[in-house]
C-alpha cells in the first residue's frame, strides 16, 4: 500500500485514540480540583479536535448513499445497511466488510454520482472517494471557521477555569481546602491550560495549513515557533 493510501485509512482511526497522547499528562498526583479541571477540559478538547477534523464536511456527502440501492449476492440492498460513510473536505470514505459491496457502491458513485477518483484500499475494506479541490474563497471561509472553533474552545477552557475557581473559593470558605492547597489547584490548573492552549494551536493551525497551503502565515514569534510541532499533530485531524 503507498504512503498516500496509508494516510487515507488513518482518516478512519478512532480520533480519540489518536489524541490520547496529546492530552494532559503528569508523573504527580493532581489536587482534586484540579484533576476534575483537567476531566471536563479534556473532554472539550477532544470535542474540539472532532469538530475541526469534520469542519468542511457537508451534510451532503456524508449522506451520498442514503438513497442508494446496490445488488449483493443477487439481492438489492439498501447501500447504507452495508457500509459506513465518514468525511472530510477533501475525502469520502466508505468502509465496508462485504467486498461485493464495496464494489457495487464504486459502480455507484462513479455512473450515478459521476465522481472521478474513486480507489478502492481492499486490505483495509475501503472505498475513498477525492473531491475536487476548493476554490480560494471557500478555503478561506474554511480557514475562518477554524479560527472561530479555536476562539471557541479557548472561551470554554477559560469558563471552565472561571467555575473552578469559584469551587476553590467554596472549599475554602468551608475548610474543606486550606490555602496552600488551593495554591497548588491554582498552579495545576494553569499548567493544564498552557497545555491545552497549546495543544488547541497546533491542532487548529494542522487543520488551517492543510486548507491554506502556501497562503498559511503566521506573524507572531513565538506562534512561529510553537508552529514547528504541527507535524506532531496533523495526522489526527488532517
Amino acid at each position: 500500500m503507498s504512503e498516500a493510501e496509508i494516510e487515507d485509512v488513518a482518516e478512519v482511526v478512532d480520533i480519540e485514540t489518536l489524541a490520547r497522547p496529546f492530552c494532559f499528562e503528569t508523573e504527580k498526583e493532581l489536587m482534586s480540583y484540579s484533576d476534575a479541571f483537567e476531566s471536563r477540559v479534556r473532554d472539550r478538547f477532544m470535542s474540539f479536535i472532532k469538530e475541526i477534523k469534520d469542519a468542511g464536511a457537508s451534510e451532503e456527502n456524508l449522506h451520498i448513499l442514503k438513497n442508494a440501492k446496490i445488488t449483493v449476492k443477487g439481492k438489492q440492498r439498501r447501500a447504507m445497511d452495508l457500509v459506513m460513510v465518514e468525511c472530510t473536505a477533501e475525502k469520502i470514505f466508505v468502509r465496508s466488510l462485504d467486498d461485493e459491496a464495496r464494489v457495487e457502491v464504486m459502480k455507484y458513485l462513479k455512473t450515478e454520482k459521476d465522481f472521478k477518483n474513486v480507489k478502492e484500499l481492499k486490505e483495509e475494506q475501503l472505498v475513498v472517494v477525492t473531491l475536487p479541490k476548493m476554490d480560494i474563497e471557500r478555503k478561506f471561509e474554511l480557514s475562518d471557521f477554524l479560527e472561530q472553533k479555536y476562539k471557541q474552545f479557548h472561551k470554554n477552557i477559560m469558563g471552565v477555569k472561571s467555575q473552578t475557581n469559584q469551587q476553590l473559593k467554596a472549599g475554602m470558605e468551608r475548610e474543606y481546602i486550606d490555602g496552600p492547597d488551593a495554591a497548588i489547584a491554582n498552579k495545576e490548573v494553569e499548567e493544564i491550560i498552557i497545555h491545552y492552549v497549546k495543544m488547541g494551536k497546533l491542532i487548529f493551525w494542522a487543520k488551517q495549513k492543510d486548507v491554506l497551503r502556501h497562503q498559511f502565515k503566521l506573524t507572531n514569534e513565538d506562534d512561529i515557533i510553537l508552529s514547528r510541532k504541527i507535524g506532531t499533530v496533523k495526522h489526527i485531524v488532517v
